[in-house]
């Protein structure tokens, strides 16, 4: 073999840094990835909201233009809404499925109310999501409230 050969291996110390710049890359992209399913939870909590206040606001409506019989959401009679024409708390659902009569998919969505008629979505369940509290994003301390006079449902931020 002549003496102008190139040797066609790597060496130990070119492996060893290739290893420590694949180690740094992780140790930036990690912390990055771990809040993802944090993020999906809230993100998904916030859009069930928003559906329910607007399915609320849609039965409302429906009650201010009719003056006979309809229904409203999946499955509320025009008789079940209070004078005001917003659904009364237990019309929108049972404890379980809390939503099951005003969303098309309200069954399996996630959703809970406890005895004190606090909502709880996939973020906002005891223990689920401990994040930094952050205004109008819901945690593991915060839940939701109906108010059936004004038709409002809205989070309550726990500090």
């Amino acid at each position: 073999m002549s003496e102008t050969a190139v040797s066609k291996a790597f060496t130990l110390i070119e492996l060893i840094f290739v290893l420590v710049i694949i180690g740094l890359l992780a140790a930036v992209a990690i912390p990055k990835f771990t809040h993802l399913s944090d993020n999906a939870k809230i993100s998904s909590e916030l859009s069930t909201a928003a559906s329910v206040q607007a399915a609320i606001e849609a039965c409302h409506g429906e009650w201010i233009v009719n003056e006979g019989s309809f229904t409203c959401g999946k499955n509320i009679d025009s008789g079940n809404l209070n004078s005001d024409g917003y659904p009364d708390i237990d019309t929108l659902g049972s404890q379980n499925a809390p939503f099951e009569n005003l969303l098309k998919n309200g069954t399996n969505i996630g959703w809970v109310r406890d005895d004190d008629n606090r909502f709880y979505g996939p973020a906002s369940q005891n223990g689920k999501i401990r994040n930094p509290d952050i205004a109008g994003k819901p945690d593991g301390n915060d839940y939701w409230e109906y108010n059936a006079t004004t038709g409002t449902f809205s989070l309550i931020d726990v500090e």
